[in-house]
C-alpha cells in the first residue's frame, strides 16, 4: 500500500504538470481539443489524489503502523472517529488533504466546462493545476512532506496530540483546507482574465460563488479552532494572539473585504481592479497562514517542525504570486478600468469598508511576520490588541453606515437621511452605557458597545426601509416577509451583518470586562472559593480512565451564584504515559456569563490542595451566536435557486381567464 501511494503522489504530480501544458498550448492556439484534453489530465489529476487519500484513510482507520505517519498520529485504542481524524494531524497528511481538495474544486470547474471549452475558464483550470502541482512537487521530493514513508522496524505507536481529541479540532482543519483551496479559485479566474486581457464581467461571475464559499468555510474555521481553544486550552480564551491564530484572520478579513467587492462590482460595474487585487490578495494570504504553520521561522505554539524544503517551495510560492499579480495588474490596469459613469456612492461606500478591513489585515500580517523576521522580537497580545481592537471597531461602524450611504443619493443631505437614526440612537445609548459604573471602567468598552448599537440600529433601519419599499398594497407582513425572504443576498448579509454585531458584543464582553481570580483552597469537602458573585465548593474527587492509555482524576464542584445553586464543575487533570500531565477547563456557560474553571497545578486523588484560576466572561454566548450566523448567512448566500418552469400556454391561457372572471 505504500507503493501505490508513491505512485499515485507521482501520478498526481504527472497529470497536473499534463494539464498546465495542454491547457495552456489549448487556450494559445484556441483549440477546442487540446483544451478538453487538458480537463482529462484534470480529471486524472483528482483520481489520482483521491487514491492517495484513500490509501492513507484505510491505513488510518486499519491501524497500519507499517507507515511511519500514521505511527506517529494514531492510536489502536482511538475510537474510528478520532483514528480517522490522524489523516490530517501531521504536516504531511494535511499536505495531502489539501493537494486533495485543490483537485476537487479544479476537476468541478473542468466538468462544468467540458462542452464549451471556454478560453477564461480553461486559463482557470490551468492556474489551479498549477497550484496543485507545486503541493504534489512537495509531496514527492520532500521526504519530510511524503505521507507515504515506511515506519522504522519495531516501531511503536506515538498516538495522536492529545490535544486534538476534541471533535471541533477533528473538524477545524478540514474547513480551514477548505476555506484555503476554494479561495485559490477567485485567484485562479482573476489571474485567467488578467493573462488574457478580458476585462468583461466572466471572471467575476465565476469566481463570486466559491469567494463566498470560501469565505463561510473559512468562518467556519476559525469558528471552530475558537471553540476548540476556548473548551480544550487551560489558558482561558478562544484567542492568543499566536502567530499562526492571526494569519488565519488574515486571509478572512481580506475575504470578507473580496465578498463585498465582488458583489458591487457585478450590480454595478464599480471596483474592478481593486476586485481583481483583493482575488489575489486573498489567495496570497491564505499562503501567508500556510507559511507561518508549516516553515516554524516565526515562534508559535502551533507550527510544524522546521523543514528546509518547506521553506524554500512556499517563499518562492509567496514571491511568485506577488510578483504575477502585481505585474499582471500594473500591465493590464487600462484594460480594467470602470466603465464611464460608473461611479458612485456604492462603490465608494463599499471601498471605505473593504480599505478597512484590509488596513486591519495588512496590519495583522506586518505585525506577526515581517516584526520577527527582522527585529527577532515576537509581539505579545497587547501589542495586538492596541490597534486591532480600535480597528476592529471600526470595521463593524464602517459596516453599519456603508450600506445605508450606498443606497443613498449624492449629496450631505441625503447621506444625513439615511444615517440620522443609527447616529441618534447610537447617541442616546451613550449616557446608558456612561451611567454604569462597570461599563464605564473600560472606555474603549463603551465606545465599542456604542458601536454595537449604532450598527444594530443600522439593521433596524435597513429592514424598515425594506419594508416600506416592500408594503405597497400588500401590507406590513407582506413587506416584512419580502424584505427578509425575498432575496437570498439581502437574507443573507443580513444575518452575516447581526454575526458580525454579535461577534463583536461578546469580543468585548469577555475582553474588556472579564474578571480574575486565582483560588488557593484545601482539597477537603466544603472548602470554597469565589469570584464575581460565584462561590465554588469543593465536595470531593473522582477518577476514570481516558484515552490512549491515559488516567483521569476530577475534583468537583457545587457552583452557587447569590445564594442559589446553578450546577457543578469538575476540571480535571489527564494523565498520558507519553505526554504526562495535561490540565483541563471546565465551563458552566449562560447567556449573560460564563464561569470557567482549571487548576493551574496537576493534581490527584491524593492531592492535599488545589490552586484554581477562576474567570467570569460576559457575553459568550453571543459571539457563539454570531459566528453561527456568521456561517448561516453564507450557506443562505450559496444556497441554489429554484427556478420557475416556463408556463405552458394552456397554463397562460388559464391564468388571463381568470384574471378576467375576476
Amino acid at each position: 500500500m505504500i507503493v501505490l501511494g508513491h505512485l499515485a503522489l507521482i501520478s498526481c504530480l504527472a497529470f497536473s504538470v499534463g494539464a498546465v501544458a495542454l491547457l495552456a498550448l489549448g487556450v494559445r492556439r484556441r483549440s477546442a481539443e487540446l483544451v478538453r484534453s487538458g480537463y482529462l489530465a484534470a480529471y486524472g489529476l483528482f483520481f489520482a489524489a483521491v487514491v492517495a487519500c484513500a490509501v492513507l484513510l484505510e491505513a488510518f482507520i486499519g491501524r497500519d503502523f507499517s507507515f511511519a505517519y500514521v505511527a506517529q498520529n494514531s492510536d489502536p485504542t482511538l475510537s474510528l472517529f478520532y483514528r480517522a481524524a490522524g489523516f490530517w494531524a501531521g504536516q504531511q497528511g494535511s499536505l495531502l488533504l489539501w493537494t486533495a481538495l485543490l483537485a476537487l474544486v479544479t476537476v468541478v470547474i473542468a466538468l462544468r466546462d467540458v462542452e464549451a471549452a471556454d478560453r477564461l475558464t480553461a486559463t482557470t483550470v490551468g492556474v489551479l493545476a498549477a497550484v496543485t502541482a507545486v503541493f504534489a512537487a512537495l509531496m514527492v521530493v520532500d521526504a519530510g512532506s511524503d505521507p507515504f514513508l515506511a515506519a522504522a522496524p519495531g516501531a511503536s505507536s506515538a498516538g495522536l496530540n492529545p490535544l486534538l481529541l476534541h471533535p471541533a479540532m477533528v473538524l477545524h482543519p478540514p474547513a480551514l483546507f477548505a476555506a484555503y483551496a476554494t479561495l485559490a479559485v477567485p485567484f485562479a479566474f482573476a489571474t485567467a482574465a488578467l493573462l488574457l486581457g478580458e476585462p468583461g464581467p466572466a471572471w467575476a461571475a465565476g469566481a463570486q460563488r466559491w469567494a463566498v464559499a470560501g469565505w463561510l468555510l473559512l468562518s467556519l474555521g476559525i469558528g471552530l479552532g475558537a471553540w476548540w481553544a476556548y473548551v480544550v486550552l487551560s489558558w482561558g480564551g478562544y484567542w492568543g494572539w499566536d502567530p499562526v491564530e492571526n494569519t488565519s484572520l488574515v486571509p478572512w478579513l481580506v475575504a470578507t473585504a473580496l465578498v463585498h467587492s465582488l458583489l458591487v462590482y457585478r450590480r454595478r460595474g464599480q471596483l474592478p481592479r481593486w476586485t481583481l487585487g483583493l482575488a489575489c490578495a486573498t489567495f496570497w494570504a491564505t499562503i501567508l497562514a500556510t507559511w507561518t504553520t508549516r516553515t516554524d521561522l516565526i515562534s508559535s505554539v502551533h507550527a510544524f517542525e522546521r523543514n528546509t524544503t518547506m521553506i524554500v517551495v512556499l517563499s518562492a510560492l509567496l514571491a511568485v504570486v506577488a510578483a504575477l499579480s502585481t505585474c499582471l495588474l500594473a500591465v493590464r490596469s487600462r484594460r480594467f478600468a470602470p466603465p464611464p459613469g460608473r461611479g458612485g456612492d456604492a462603490g465608494t461606500a463599499a471601498a471605505v469598508l473593504d480599505v478597512t478591513l484590509v488596513v486591519l489585515a495588512a496590519g495583522l500580517a506586518a505585525a506577526t511576520v515581517l516584526v520577527p523576521l527582522t527585529t527577532g522580537r515576537t509581539l505579545g497580545p497587547a501589542a495586538y490588541q492596541d490597534f486591532a481592537e480600535p480597528l476592529g471597531v471600526a470595521v463593524v461602524a464602517a459596516l453599519a453606515l456603508c450600506p445605508l450611504l450606498a443606497g443613498a443619493a449624492t449629496g450631505g443631505r441625503s447621506w444625513w437621511r439615511a444615517v440620522r437614526w443609527p447616529l441618534l440612537a447610537a447617541a442616546a445609548a451613550l449616557p446608558l452605557l456612561l451611567a454604569s459604573e462597570r461599563l464605564r471602567a473600560s472606555p474603549l468598552g463603551v465606545v465599542a458597545l456604542d458601536v454595537c448599537c449604532l450598527a444594530a440600529a443600522a439593521l433596524v433601519v435597513h429592514v424598515v426601509a425594506g419594508v416600506r419599499r416592500a408594503a405597497g398594497e400588500r401590507g406590513a407582513l407582506a413587506g416584512l416577509r419580502s424584505t427578509l425572504l425575498g432575496s437570498r443576498s439581502r437574507s443573507a448579509a443580513l444575518l452575516a451583518h447581526l454575526g458580525v454585531v454579535l461577534v463583536l458584543l461578546g469580543l468585548v464582553g469577555s475582553n474588556l470586562y472579564r474578571t480574575e481570580h486565582n483560588a488557593y483552597i484545601a482539597a477537603r469537602p466544603g472548602a470554597t472559593a469565589s469570584v464575581a458573585g460565584y462561590t465554588l465548593r469543593f465536595t470531593g474527587f473522582s477518577h476514570d480512565a481516558g484515552p490512549q492509555g491515559s488516567q483521569r482524576y476530577y475534583a468537583h464542584f457545587a457552583v452557587s451564584r447569590d445564594g442559589r445553586e446553578l450546577g457543578s464543575v469538575a476540571p480535571h487533570t489527564d494523565v498520558y504515559p507519553a505526554a504526562g500531565a495535561a490540565l483541563r477547563a471546565v465551563i458552566l456557560g449562560s447567556l449573560p456569563r460564563d464561569l470557567f474553571v482549571v487548576a493551574q497545578d496537576p493534581f490527584d486523588a491524593a492531592s492535599t490542595h488545589l490552586r484554581l484560576q477562576l474567570e467570569v466572561l460576559p457575553l459568550m454566548r453571543p459571539l457563539w451566536v454570531g459566528v453561527a450566523l456568521l456561517v448561516g448567512g453564507g450557506a443562505v448566500a450559496l444556497w441554489p435557486v429554484r427556478r420557475r418552469a416556463p408556463a405552458t400556454a394552456r397554463e397562460r391561457r388559464g391564468e388571463a381567464v381568470g384574471e378576467g372572471a375576476r
